[in-house]
């Protein structure tokens, strides 16, 4: 609410930052609020557009901060594109497929945002191997025909796939891929685009501006379900050869 408090959308109570319950729509005017209409207040921080929360209750701090705000974004006129998407299989399929950029011009051939078939060709791809530890690792790639286009990629372990490509100027664009396990064959993707506003022209800004965000949002998931389509058949021939 503009003055800070959490209310409930189901019965409108609203509780402050510490959890106590500040408005109680259903009592009398003259009532006092029960002490017992309260809730257990977390430990929280926003990053990259999330919200994450550590659920102990005990006072203990994290095992693990969430990631660091992107200095990009602080930096700069970005155009920030988010969308959320569920796919039916594995978070360590759908982290295999998001860090993979070979597959992009075959799989999402003539599809926006995607790519050509016959553009797909040969990566120069490096590790760095001084970055590989426990908590992932750091490496870029670049397709042979553009020795000036490298894009670096890293994965932060146990599930963010990060991409970022600067390409002159100090223009940049990148993306944060956030895979989230649901459960057995089952995964949630936090998908996050961002650009220098200036590598688009003005007229093509104003059209992106003007561009309903569910359009976006069903393109982006068009792409994501050509993934689900081959990923899947692909799971059902490992279980037929295993079986």
């Amino acid at each position: 609410e503009p003055d800070g408090t959490l209310r409930c959308f189901y019965h409108g109570w609203a509780f402050d930052q510490t959890g106590a319950c500040v408005a109680l729509p259903q009592l009398e005017p003259d009532a006092a609020l029960p002490r017992a209409a309260c809730v257990q207040p977390y430990t929280t921080a926003v990053r990259e557009g999330i919200a994450w929360v550590w659920m102990a209750t005990d006072g203990s701090p994290p095992p693990r901060p969430p990631p660091a705000a992107q200095d990009d974004l602080d930096a700069g006129a970005f155009s920030v594109y988010d969308f959320t998407v569920e796919v039916p299989y594995d978070a360590t399929f759908l982290l295999e497929n998001l860090a993979d950029p070979a597959h992009i011009p075959i799989s999402h051939d003539a599809t926006s945002g995607g790519g050509k078939r016959e553009s797909a060709e040969a990566y120069v791809m490096e590790v760095d191997s001084a970055s590989m530890s426990p908590s992932g690792f750091d490496g870029r790639y670049r397709p042979v025909s553009k020795p000036d286009g490298w894009q670096s990629m890293r994965f932060e372990a146990p599930g963010i796939v990060r991409y970022r490509r600067e390409v002159g100027g100090g223009k940049v664009f990148g993306a944060a891929l956030h895979c989230m396990p649901l459960g057995r064959g089952k995964a949630r993707l936090l998908f996050r685009t961002y650009f220098s506003r200036s590598l688009l022209p003005l007229p093509a800004r104003l059209l992106l501006a003007l561009k309903p965000a569910f359009l976006r949002h069903l393109n982006s998931c068009k792409i994501i379900e050509q993934d689900i389509a081959l990923i899947t058949s692909q799971e059902d021939l490992l279980q037929r050869a295993a079986g």
